[in-house]
C-alpha cells in the first residue's frame, strides 16, 4: 500500500512539475516574442538548470542569445540544439549566420570527399537513434534466419540476404563505435567571452598569455584545475583560460 502512494505521489509531482515548465518555455516564448530578450533568456535558462533539455529550447535560447548580441553564447545554444536533434536545420542555418559574426574565425580546409560523405551520414542521426537502426537489423536478420530455416526459400536468396545483412549491420556498428570513440575523446564547448586571454599555464601574468580567443570558438577540454581550464583550439593551439568564459558542449 505504502509503494502505491509513493508512485501516485511521484506521478502527481511529475505531472505539476511539467506543467510548471511547460508554463515558464511559454513565457519565454512571450518575452521573445515581445522583443524582451534578456527576460526571455533567464527563463531558458533556468529551464535548463532543471535539467531539461531538448532541441526547441536550445534553438529558442540561442536565437534570444543572438537577438542579444551574445554571438559565443547563441552558437554554444546552437551546437546543443544540433547535438539533440542532428536534423534542425533552422538550428543549423542560424548557427552558420552566427559563426559568420564572429572574429577571427578559423576556417579550415574541406575534408577530401568521401570523408566529408561519411560525416554527413554520420552526423544527420545521433547516437540513440544510430543504436536503434543497428538493433533493428539485428533483429530483422535473427528473424530472416529463423524464417528461412521453416520456409522454402532460394538457398541463393538467402545467402545473398543474408550477406548485405551482414554487410550492414558491419557498417552501422563501425559507426556506432566511431561514435562512442568520439563521445568518450575530450569534451568539447564553445568560448563564450570575447578577447579571452589564454595563458600557459593556470595563472595570470603579462609573460604568461600565449593569445586571445574571440567568443564562438570551439575548442576541446583537456583538464581542469580550480577556476581555469586548459583547451585546444582547432588550430592546435593549447593554452589555460578561465572557465567562465567557456561553456562545454
Amino acid at each position: 500500500m505504502l509503494i502505491i502512494k509513493i508512485f501516485i505521489y511521484i506521478t502527481i509531482m511529475s505531472i505539476v512539475t511539467a506543467n510548471n515548465e511547460f508554463e515558464i518555455f511559454e513565457a519565454a516564448n512571450s518575452y521573445y516574442n515581445e522583443g524582451n530578450y534578456g527576460d526571455s533568456i533567464e527563463l531558458y535558462e533556468k529551464i535548463i538548470s532543471y535539467d531539461l533539455h531538448s532541441s526547441k529550447l536550445y534553438y529558442n535560447l540561442g536565437n534570444a542569445y543572438y537577438r542579444q548580441g551574445l554571438i559565443g553564447q547563441a552558437i554554444w545554444a546552437y551546437n546543443k540544439a544540433i547535438l539533440l536533434n542532428p536534423r534542425l536545420n533552422d538550428a543549423k542555418y542560424n548557427l552558420e549566420i552566427a559563426m559568420a559574426s564572429m572574429k577571427d574565425r578559423i576556417v579550415l580546409p574541406p575534408e577530401f570527399l568521401p570523408v566529408q560523405i561519411y560525416i554527413n551520414i554520420k552526423s544527420n542521426y545521433n547516437f540513440s537513434e544510430w543504436l536503434l537502426f543497428g538493433s533493428l537489423i539485428v533483429l530483422f536478420t535473427v528473424c530472416f534466419f529463423v524464417a528461412s530455416k521453416f520456409f522454402i526459400f532460394s538457398n541463393e536468396i538467402v545467402r545473398k540476404s543474408l550477406f548485405m545483412l551482414v554487410i550492414l549491420i558491419t557498417v552501422l556498428h563501425l559507426i556506432l563505435i566511431d561514435l562512442i570513440f568520439e563521445k568518450n575523446a575530450q569534451q568539447s564547448g564553445i568560448i563564450i567571452s570575447n578577447e579571452v586571454n589564454a595563458y600557459s599555464g593556470p595563472f595570470v601574468g603579462e609573460n604568461t598569455m600565449l593569445f586571445t580567443i574571440n567568443e564562438g570558438t570551439r575548442a576541446k577540454i583537456y583538464q581542469k584545475q580550480g577556476d581555469w581550464i586548459e583547451i585546444a583550439i582547432t588550430n592546435g593551439d593549447k593554452a589555460w583560460i578561465p572557465s567562465n568564459t567557456f561553456r562545454q558542449l
